[in-house]
């Protein structure tokens, strides 16, 4: 018996070595058919695939190194191995492997393990081993076209990838279950998403681009839409959105036509139950430690109810219409820094060589000044230049964020804003100049809490008294005084459009009046808001004509201290 079993093992191994001597002779050619092979299978499934190079062996089988497959319309997977055995089926060990898809996600995979079936004709498969199962991907071959489906059942999403948007956290764990469809047939790409994640952590809307992006508290997030992609017509509907995030609920349609000529737009958006206290947590952002509340315990901060439609030309910000339903419902007890600014109050500001100072917004304050004493030709010029529908919204204006979107992407900074007055207030009493999302989402909740609180009228008063109007220089009447020697009441038509046409950039515009008079830019500023003064008759023809001529002359010295 010993024997017999000596000789079974001396057998194979010379098996062995014969296979791999045959192997070693024939690699450079098994290595170029496998390389043809894959680049073939991929074309017929609609990919390009690129590989740095293959490897035949005995174990593994096969390996592939530098992978990269190209699915089209901005999808791509790279991997920096792929090796593949057979214990009885085809089975691939991915290391370090990265998918990009459209919008600056990237998702990142350390190590792991799929089952691969139909890889060279049939249905294609890929299923998860490891590093747990739960994730299928399809790709079924039609005959008029092929078919995709990813489905997930309590896939761990922490334990597989780190999905991230420009370096960011996008999803921090999470258990997803869903499935998508694709299915794409001559001229048209039909789709369809129902995917869902219980106890995600989202991270991307926290701090700003200098920090850790911390986690937001654990929240469920759900996503369900359908809709198909005419390729030749160049539009795209999508008929119903429906999504969940933090509570809240989201749902509406979007239409797109003329994309390869002059796209136009139709979206419907509402929002229900925006509880901003539960929005701020799971996007980890903190309520600000200056609206006075305590801190580590459950905060109402009341919710919001919004609808908002957009209609129009994408090429032509100026041509979209846009409607909105903006609805909220205060706190029972509004926070402490809120209530405060009913009445007197310290306002405390940092100079730009970070010193600090306390500005009284006080009627007592020698620099006060009450709405008014404010002549009516600058709240005029006022709203006309930064709020036009300040007394008509609720605290944001819809109406120009499209319109700001569009004009900063084509323009590729932020060249237009759209935020309120209310708004702003917001930003100069309780935030940080940060410009992240994240900030905005804080912004949002304050403002509403102001207009509850406060009204228009105190809203205006409180702003004209401590807006930036230069450095060290806060509040209309010491703008008025520093730049002109004179009251607020006093001002001119063209010294009262120099003051407004600055509040976009107090600091920035100094250097287009260091020499004492507007540089033409600036200059052509203040004339733009002379002609809407003009166009809505705040201005007769000769009071305008008589602003256009006036020489402006600005006091450029600064007090001492």
């Amino acid at each position: 018996m010993f024997k017999i079993k000596q000789r079974w093992w001396i057998g194979a191994i010379v098996a062995a070595l014969v296979a791999s001597l045959f192997t070693l002779g024939l690699r450079p050619m098994l290595e170029r058919a496998v390389r043809a092979r894959i680049e073939a299978a991929a074309v017929r499934h609609g990919m390009v695939a690129r590989i740095g190079a293959v490897h035949v062996g005995v174990w593994p089988m096969l390996r592939l190194d530098d992978l990269d497959l190209d699915f089209g319309q901005g999808a791509r997977l790279r991997a920096n191995t792929v090796a593949a055995t057979w214990p009885g089926q085809l089975r691939l060990a991915v290391h370090a492997a990265t998918i990009t898809v459209p919008g600056d996600v990237t998702v990142s995979l350390g190590a792991s393990a799929w089952r691969l079936a139909g890889a060279f004709g049939g249905e294609l498969q890929l299923a998860l081993l490891e590093p747990q199962a739960g994730l299928q991907l399809r790709r079924q071959a039609e005959a008029a076209g092929s078919a995709w489906t990813v489905e997930a059942r309590g896939l761990d999403v922490g334990r597989l990838l780190d999905m991230r948007r420009d370096g960011h956290a996008l999803l921090n764990g999470g258990i997803a279950d869903g499935h998508m469809e694709i299915q794409s047939g001559p001229g048209t790409v039909r789709f369809r998403v129902d995917f869902g994640v219980r106890s995600a952590r989202l991270g991307a809307l926290a701090g700003n681009s200098t920090d850790d992006l911390q986690p937001g508290d654990p929240t469920d997030v759900t996503l369900r839409f359908e809709g198909a992609w005419q390729r030749e017509r160049g539009a795209i509907n999508i008929p119903k959105i429906q999504a969940t995030v933090a509570g809240a609920v989201l749902s509406g349609s979007l239409a797109l036509t003329g994309l390869d000529t002059d796209p136009a737009i139709d979206l419907a958006l509402g929002a229900r139950q925006l509880d901003f206290a539960q929005l701020l947590g799971a996007s980890g952002l903190d309520v600000p430690d200056s609206l006075g509340l305590a801190s580590g315990s459950r905060h109402d901060l009341g919710s919001a109810t919004i609808d908002l439609q957009v209609r129009g030309r994408l090429a032509v910000p100026a041509s979209l219409a846009v409607s909105q339903k903006v609805a909220f419902k205060p706190p029972r007890e509004l926070p402490p820094g809120i209530t405060r600014l009913r009445g007197e109050f310290p306002f405390s500001v940092t100079d730009g060589v970070g010193r600090q100072r306390t500005i009284d917004v006080a009627p007592a304050s020698p620099d006060f000044i009450a709405l008014g004493e404010v002549p009516p030709l600058f709240l005029r010029t006022l709203l006309l230049a930064e709020d036009a529908g300040f007394y008509g919204h609720r605290g944001i204006d819809l109406s120009e964020l499209p319109a700001a979107l569009l004009t900063n992407w084509s323009r590729g900074t932020a060249a237009r804003g759209a935020s309120t007055i209310s708004q702003q207030l917001a930003k100069n009493l309780f935030l940080s100049r940060d410009k992240q999302l994240g900030r905005k989402l804080q912004e949002l909740a304050i403002t509403f809490l102001l207009e509850s609180a406060l009204g228009k009228a105190r809203i205006l008063e409180i702003y004209l008294n401590i807006i930036e109007w230069g450095p060290d220089l806060r509040g209309l009447r010491p703008a008025a005084r520093r730049y002109f020697g004179r009251e607020p009441r006093a001002l001119t038509a063209a010294q009262t459009a120099f003051l407004v046409a600055i509040i976009p950039g107090p600091i920035k515009y100094q250097n287009a009046f260091a020499r004492g008079t507007p540089a033409p830019g600036l200059r052509s500023l203040i004339d733009d808001l002379l002609a809407k003064l003009r166009s809505v008759d705040a201005l007769s023809e000769e009071e305008y004509r008589q602003a256009l001529d006036e020489q402006l002359v600005v006091a450029i010295e600064r007090p001492d201290g």
